[in-house]
This record gives C-alpha cells, sequence and structure tokens, in this order.
C-alpha cells in the first residue's frame, strides 16, 4: 500500500497485528501511554481500514481507501472519541462495574509511568503512604550558600529511602495494600481478610477497609463475609498527568486517625498560630504539626503575602532568600522541597 501523509504531521507510526479483543486493549493501552511521550501516534488498523491519528489534545481518523488513493492533510481527517482504556491489571478485571461510590468530605491538605521494578515501587508507595500519614522529617535551609547548578532529583535518581516490609501496611483502621497489579491487590486483601477472621471470629461480620496502592492510582476496598465493594480507581502517579483531587481525598480520608487531645487546641485560633509560627523557621514543618494536632487555621502555601512554590534546583542562598524545605524520610531526601 502506498500511503503519503503530510510531512508536517508527523509522529510516532507502529504497526501491529490484533488477534483477539485482548490484543486491541492492549493496543489501545500502548497507543494512550506512547500519546503521553509522542508529538503525534499514528495506527494503521488494516482490520478496520482506518489511520489513527492520536495527539494529546485531539483524536483524528481517516479511511484507509483514501489514503490510498491521493495525498492526505489534516482537513481529511475526522474527530472520534477513543474507548476508555481498561488493562488487564485493573480491578474491573477481576469484579465488573458498578463501584461503589464514596460520600465525599471536606478536607484541607496538600499531598505530595509505566510499571517500576519491584524494589523502585516498594519505595515510591511506601514514600506516598509516609507523605499522606506526616510521617516524614523536614530538614530546612537558612543559612547563605553558593549554588552548585542542576537539580534536587534527576530522572536517573533511584530512591535510596527504606520501604515496608510486608505488601500490607496498617494505618489506623485501613490496612494499605501494596501492590501493582489490582487482581493480585485483591488476591492479597482476601487472604488477610481470612487471617483475620481466623484470629478473631467474632469480627467476620465486620466490614475491613483495605485501600489498594498500586502508585499509578488508588481503590477503597471493603470486605465482610458476605459482600464485597470498591470504588472506583482514582489516578494518583500514572506518569503523564497530575494526581487527581480524588485520589489525594481518598488518601486522606482512608489513612485518617484520631488527633492526639492537646491542651493547645483549647485556645483561640489566633494564639495557636502564633505558637506553630515558633515551631519552625519555615511553614512546612508549622503546618506538619498542626496537621498532626488538627490545630490551627488552614494551611494555604503562602507565607505572608508570598506564594510558596517548589525548590527543583540547587541555587545560591543569600540572608534574604526565603527558607528551604527539605522533606527528608529517615537519612536520605525525597528530592521534594519548598521555598
Amino acid at each position: 500500500m502506498a500511503a503519503y501523509i503530510n510531512l508536517s504531521l508527523q509522529g510516532t507510526v507502529y504497526f501491529a497485528a490484533h488477534r483477539s479483543a485482548e490484543d486491541g486493549t492492549m493496543l489501545q493501552l500502548y497507543s494512550s501511554m506512547l500519546v503521553g511521550v509522542a508529538r503525534a501516534v499514528w495506527t494503521f488498523d488494516l482490520d478496520g481500514d482506518i489511520l489513527r491519528l492520536d495527539k494529546r489534545d485531539r483524536n483524528l481518523w481517516v479511511p484507509l481507501n483514501l489514503v490510498r488513493q491521493r495525498s492526505i492533510t489534516i482537513s481529511d481527517f475526522e474527530p472520534y472519541e477513543p474507548p476508555p482504556t481498561l488493562t488487564k491489571h485493573a480491578i474491573q478485571s477481576v469484579y465488573p462495574a458498578p463501584c461503589w461510590k464514596m460520600r465525599r468530605k471536606e478536607i484541607d491538605l496538600h499531598v505530595l509511568c509505566g510499571r517500576y521494578n519491584h524494589s523502585t515501587f516498594q519505595r515510591l508507595a511506601y514514600a506516598i503512604v509516609r507523605v499522606v500519614t506526616l510521617n516524614f522529617t523536614v530538614k530546612e535551609a537558612t543559612l547563605s550558600r553558593q549554588g552548585t547548578g542542576g537539580f534536587l532529583v534527576w530522572i536517573d535518581n533511584l530512591p535510596e529511602w527504606g520501604f515496608a516490609s510486608g505488601d500490607i501496611v496498617r494505618v489506623g483502621r485501613t490496612s494499605i495494600v501494596i501492590c501493582q497489579h489490582a487482581p493480585h491487590a485483591v488476591t492479597l486483601v482476601r487472604k488477610d481478610f481470612a487471617k483475620q477472621i481466623q484470629s478473631t471470629p467474632s469480627s467476620a461480620d465486620e466490614s475491613l477497609t483495605y485501600l489498594i496502592l498500586s502508585v499509578r492510582e488508588v481503590i477503597l476496598y471493603q470486605i465482610n463475609s458476605e459482600l464485597k465493594k470498591y470504588t472506583e480507581p482514582m489516578r494518583l502517579f500514572d506518569g503523564t498527568h497530575p494526581p487527581s483531587d480524588e485520589a489525594i481525598e481518598l488518601l486522606l480520608q482512608a489513612t485518617q486517625t484520631s488527633p492526639p487531645t492537646a491542651p493547645l487546641r483549647k485556645l483561640p485560633v489566633e494564639l495557636q498560630d502564633a505558637i506553630f509560627d515558633k515551631v519552625s523557621a519555615g511553614p512546612i514543618e508549622s503546618a506538619r504539626v498542626g496537621c498532626l494536632l488538627d490545630a490551627g487555621s488552614i494551611f494555604t502555601w503562602k507565607c505572608g503575602t508570598r506564594n510558596i512554590k517548589r525548590e527543583e534546583g540547587r541555587r545560591s542562598r543569600t540572608p534574604w532568600t526565603p527558607v528551604e524545605s527539605h522533606i527528608w524520610f529517615g537519612d536520605y531526601p525525597s528530592g521534594i522541597a519548598y521555598k
């Protein structure tokens, strides 16, 4: 087949054999992943006799019959709506819709593709757990220094901090299942539930809550002896888009614990804020302690009238430079800093 395509529309072109419905699903998934990194993806669908052009902002198609006849331009393409991607690793491959809809709550807190190797995945997942539970250290840079250039973390830097000893981490009344593949996570949930019932038979009628964390998405799963229900997967770190508000909210709701009783909370909010201002030189650690105690004003990501922003480079500091707050997990930097 001779095809003439305007070179101004160039992008990534791939061919693949389509032998089954599963192949079609994987082709669709692969195409959607390519769109995240390539300028454009051209798909020659020989079974459907169409040519598809997928870009980040649009999805177009044209009959291959027209391509065989003459040179084509962008005006020959028509828009189409791509079907939703459902991978074999999705929880719906184990249980079909409908999903359980969670009730939304108001929570104010900021939370900091492809498949990862197991060690890296375990560390990234555990970092998410530590951030959302405020289990991290803030190290502040306040002194002047000469900048060394470069980024705090780059694509070839692997995480060095530790990770959970098992696949399940207990946070309050929620068990967080750290697993890249949702179907396998469901198996882990079932086994853990069976162990819980075996050790405490009287709890057979109680519902246990599990949060399936695959880094790419989160799913809340509840199970008892009679039923199982779960939320739709919420986008977290998929390598292309920022985390969804729903995923962050789900993480926060699932990991909430009762704050310690502190006399500080009996004081007026203005006095609480004045006390937290003395906790640290910068605002990040003060906000972390305020969240742990559930006290003080809502953190607005401002320091006075100045917006607090990410610090990504090793820049020079002067006596007038705002305090840098670096997030550490134990003895290792996370690469996340604010100024």
